[in-house]
């Protein structure tokens, strides 16, 4: 049984379901308590945001082993996701399911896709970088990796500082051959944080790696 949220709980701002699936089916859903902007997951959402994650965000979502209590896996994340469209943590658990479901390492397809979760969740906080960076990563990883160059750029528009998402869009652009775009970004990663060595490696075989 979906557990209430307080009654005092006021929603950040509407959150309706915008866009459609990757097989042009439009996004719809319910809308439940909230929605809740996790970007503002301080003060007076604290409360909200525990009361959610103790009942339906477990440690048994999260990791993916199972649902809350005796809840269903989906619609705890569902629920979540519902009550805060641009929940990170939940955003990257619906795309490893779906990732799963694409490899047959999952049975059951999820009722609501993971780009009209996304969807919802940019429209809601357009000035949230995650969700972007978690579109980008998820179109890559179905095979729309055209698609994912607009989701990064947008991300890297917004916060061009970001180790984490200049790391990931550059090896977005190094499958598509763009490397000297491809250098520009794996610098920024490099320069501001400890990626991981490998992409600086494959640039340089490539011989597109120049030392400023």
């Amino acid at each position: 049984m979906a557990l209430l949220l307080p009654l005092d709980a006021v929603a950040n701002k509407p959150a309706p379901w915008v866009g459609a699936s990757l097989a042009g089916v439009r996004c719809t859903g319910t809308v439940g308590f909230g929605p809740f902007d996790y970007t503002l997951r301080g003060g007076d959402n604290v409360k909200n945001l525990e009361i959610v994650e103790s009942h339906h965000y477990t440690a048994a979502v999260d990791n993916a082993v199972g649902g809350a209590d005796s809840g269903s896996y989906e619609g705890d994340l569902n629920y979540t996701l519902r009550a805060w469209p641009n929940h990170h943590r939940a955003l990257l658990s619906v795309i490893k399911y779906q990732i799963n479901f694409e490899n047959k390492l999952a049975q059951t397809k999820l009722k609501t896709s993971p780009e009209c979760y996304l969807q919802r969740a940019i429209n809601y906080s357009p000035n949230d970088i995650v969700p972007y960076s978690l579109y980008g990563y998820y179109l890559r990883k179905v095979g729309h990796i055209e698609d994912s160059v607009k989701f990064y750029e947008k991300a890297m528009a917004l916060d061009p500082e970001n180790e984490k998402v200049a790391y990931s869009y550059s090896l977005v652009l190094m499958e598509l051959k763009r490397y000297d775009e491809a250098v520009k970004f794996a610098k920024v990663a490099y320069h501001h944080g400890k990626a991981p060595k490998n992409l600086k490696e494959k640039l340089i075989k490539l011989g597109v790696w120049k030392d400023d």
